[in-house]
């Protein structure tokens, strides 16, 4: 049985006497972010096999961490006791579902699926069959996320009134492959990659009572839009903004979150010192966050950037003692709702 906890993912209680078994389906572009984090949580899982259908991805992942190589992840899938499924998302729903009916726990890439009826076959059938399901949005595990979340709650800067959230990225000249197609993506960039400022908008703002979006083309050849910005409207009357590009001329900050609070803007900036998308983890990264009232205070400067290794010790722990996740399929499935009707709204 999975039970909900309060307990903070950053803090492990899990017993650190098993060492999991993982298997990774899926050898495209984020896979790298996920073996530097599982190499840095080497004492609590092990990974058997990488798995994708183009045998030199595969091979060439599998050679790096020394591990087994396979086409077809069925063939692992009674060797190991949990799966990353890091495929298209097209593909979330029918591999997670072969994952959870052997019997394996699951930490899917976002989003949960393309279709709310997808979404609940697979969360139905993790609870049916007691399988932790995860769903991984990164940036709330991150530490100066929770850093920003802490500050706004301790109540030092006043009331909270206003969220404000941007991913600056540029996908031009890049090769996008499914990206560019509605039936593999499951819509544009607000349904695709947007929800990462959602989940933290949501978690910080709680209770949404309304969500509301525009799309355009700017530039990038691709069915959905590539560029969208939202509005939201929470139960506690904070406002959340949210806008983001994948046309950008020039990757400026990459992801910016500004808390506007009565006391002062506390807000927090992770910019790539390269490339992200062709350097993908061998990016540096600078990260501060700041409180600007009437003086500048900085609550943290590091080089953190799109780290799994918080996001993947959180799984880990659910793993351990049986939690559900902070993000799971539930959560995950409520961000698609509240997507899906604001494309509606939106076409009207």
């Amino acid at each position: 049985m999975i039970q909900d906890s309060n307990v903070d993912p950053k803090n492990s209680t899990s017993c650190p006497a098993k060492v999991h078994r993982l298997g990774l389906i899926g050898c495209g572009w984020v896979l790298p972010f996920h073996l530097r984090a599982l190499r840095q949580l080497s004492d609590r899982a092990r990974v058997v096999w990488v798995a994708d259908p183009a045998r030199e991805r595969a091979e060439k992942a599998a050679s790096e961490i020394g591990v087994k190589a396979l086409t077809d992840y069925h063939a692992g899938l009674d060797e190991v006791d949990a799966a990353f499924v890091l495929v298209p998302h097209h593909l979330h729903h029918p591999v997670t579902l072969d994952c959870l009916r052997a019997g394996l726990d699951v930490l899917v890439e976002k989003p949960l699926a393309v279709t709310l009826d997808q979404a609940d076959e697979m969360i139905e059938t993790a609870d049916r069959l007691g399988r932790v399901l995860m769903v991984a949005y990164p940036h709330r595990y991150r530490r100066s996320m929770r850093l920003l979340k802490q500050a706004i709650e301790g109540g030092r800067y006043g009331r909270l009134i206003m969220l404000d959230a941007m991913m600056d990225e540029s996908l031009r000249g890049y090769a996008l492959g499914w990206l560019a197609k509605k039936a593999t993506l499951g819509g544009g960039l607000f349904f695709s990659a947007s929800p990462h400022m959602l989940d933290v908008l949501f978690w910080i703002g709680g209770e949404v009572k309304s969500l509301s979006m525009v799309g355009t083309h700017g530039g990038i050849p691709m069915e959905g839009e590539d560029t969208a910005a939202s509005i939201m409207k929470f139960a506690s009357g904070v406002i959340g903004v949210t806008r983001h590009t994948w046309a950008s001329p020039r990757c400026r900050i990459w992801y910016t979150l500004n808390a506007m609070c009565e006391g002062a803007h506390v807000t927090l900036t992770t910019t790539p010192l390269g490339d992200l998308a062709k350097d993908g983890v061998k990016c540096a990264w600078r990260t501060r966050v700041v409180a600007l009232g009437e003086a500048e205070e900085v609550l943290l400067e590091s080089d953190e950037g799109l780290e799994m290794q918080p996001e993947d010790a959180h799984f880990l722990d659910c793993l351990g003692d049986r939690r559900r996740p902070e993000t799971d399929g539930r959560a995950a499935r409520r961000i698609m709702e509240l997507v899906f009707q604001a494309y509606r709204e939106a076409a009207c």
